[in-house]
């Protein structure tokens, strides 16, 4: 076969522009592909933060019919990474209300199916297989109509793109195309990653227990019965759960399973020092403060803890989201004012801070379809104690190299957390499970080649 051209796209590629772990995957996974000789490239969108910063030279433009009107697109290129340009729509990510974002995203993806002409005409290079990421991207496979095979990679079902059915006149679609996956009395709503699924030559997600999950709960949710109709009758592949790495150059602690202890103590002391904590065991957690991480089962069971012994461990939280639960978490550091720290922000730069110094890391999920913090900390020596769900416990051995409780039960996360204050203490079998975490493989070179393969079938289909 010929070298595979693949054109991943979704809404962020680290490091031009990042907000969550699909900005790591489209960051990370090119260059593994690449490495084992996929010509992959990238294509997001060129908005005005990452226009600041870098400053990418143009390489051309095109018109695409949006509505009633002809909008231009500016193709600005750094290395393998195409970025596309639009005032109107493509400067920055709309806050001004769902709808709003739908008809962005609508955009984006009838850019993309044209771009396939442009690169064509101006790189002499063309896609032979387009690899879409959840529902900013799920428009592509309904309007690229099978000219080029797609694969829809699902990174959180949670989150659909339900909008209104007037975006089908933007993209001047007709309704008889779009099925099953609408509702209103009389249709006035469609379901954008639906229509994905539905259309898409083959679907993904991101860890082979988020597939079982997504094809086998939730049995009155329209888009899982549709999953589990797809896995049952083998249609395509079914859905295929690929675990996802993490990019060894960015995480990257320079200290092994040798001379970890130095490098920890280090870390930790630099970092409780700027914290103003005293040593003690310490726990961080880093990630969204939405429903879905578990930070209501996080903060009562550090009250469990803390209440019997205020000198058991120290507890740093990172990360922001929704006010009430940040709210809840301020009220727990503000009870605990000598063990429990925060940051309220999306963070980089500290996020390597805490992976680095902290002892271990909680991950309360109540669903994680991935995951990627586990892998990084390991990737440090920090200890995950995570909810058995997902990719967490795909990618975590209890009692090996973290701790595994079930999800969403407070007494569990307290047993967890009591069991690495107990393994702390004895410091032979505490450092046996941190070379475990540091010794655990999450590159990609794993999952890179599945990919590949599963690239193949699909052309091949």
């Amino acid at each position: 076969m010929k070298t595979l051209r693949v054109l991943m796209t979704g809404y962020e590629a680290a490091p031009f522009f990042k907000r969550g772990g699909l900005g790591d995957v489209l960051g990370s996974l090119p260059k593994a592909l690449r490495e084992i000789g996929v010509d992959a490239r990238v294509i997001i969108p060129y908005y005005q933060d990452i226009e600041a910063k870098y400053k990418f030279p143009k390489i051309g433009e095109y018109s695409i019919v949006f509505g009633e009107d002809i909008e231009k697109i500016g193709v600005y290129e750094g290395g393998h990474t195409y970025f596309l340009s639009n005032k109107k729509y493509l400067t920055s990510i709309n806050t001004l209300g769902r709808n709003k974002k739908i008809d962005q995203f609508a955009f984006f993806d009838l850019a993309v199916v044209e771009f396939s002409s442009f690169i064509l005409e101006k790189k002499k290079w063309y896609p032979m297989l387009i690899h879409c990421n959840d529902w900013h991207t799920g428009f592509i496979p309904l309007l690229i109509e099978q000219r080029i095979p797609t694969l829809l990679t699902i990174h959180n079902l949670n989150y659909q793109g339900w909008g209104s059915n007037k975006v089908l006149d933007l993209l001047h679609v007709k309704d008889e195309k779009v099925k099953e996956l609408k509702r209103g009395v009389p249709v006035t709503e469609i379901n954008v990653l639906g229509e994905g699924i539905l259309h898409a030559t083959a679907v993904s997600t991101v860890s082979p227990s988020y597939a079982h999950e997504i094809t086998s709960d939730y049995e009155d949710d329209p888009i899982h019965l549709y999953l589990k109709r797809r896995e049952r009758e083998g249609k395509d592949h079914g859905v295929m759960g690929i675990i996802n790495g993490i990019d060894y150059a960015t995480w990257n602690p320079k200290y092994d399973t040798n001379s970890w202890e130095k490098g920890k103590k280090k870390n930790k002391e630099m970092l409780l020092k700027s914290m103003g904590l005293f040593s003690r065991p310490t726990f961080c957690f880093i990630g969204r403060m939405a429903g879905q991480k578990g930070l209501d089962i996080l903060v009562r069971a550090i009250d469990k803890i803390l209440s019997k012994d205020k000198n058991a461990a120290n507890f740093i939280l990172l990360g922001s989201g929704i006010p009430a639960i940040e709210k809840m978490v301020k009220r727990a550091a503000n009870k605990y004012k000598d063990n429990i720290r925060i940051e309220l922000s999306y963070n980089e730069e500290f996020s390597h801070k805490l992976y680095a110094g902290a002892d271990f890391i909680v991950i309360p999920s109540r669903y994680e379809p991935c995951g990627l913090i586990q892998m990084i900390a390991m990737r440090y020596g920090t200890i995950p104690i995570a909810a058995k769900t997902g990719g967490l416990k795909d990618t975590i051995s209890h009692g090996e190299n973290g701790f595994l409780f079930e999800k969403e039960s407070v007494s569990g996360l307290v047993e967890g957390i009591k069991k690495a204050l107990a393994i702390y203490q004895s410091h032979s079998v505490y450092e046996k499970m941190v070379k475990s975490a540091l010794q655990t493989d999450f590159s990609w070179n794993k999952s890179a080649k599945l990919y590949k393969k599963l690239y193949i079938d699909i052309i091949n289909s």
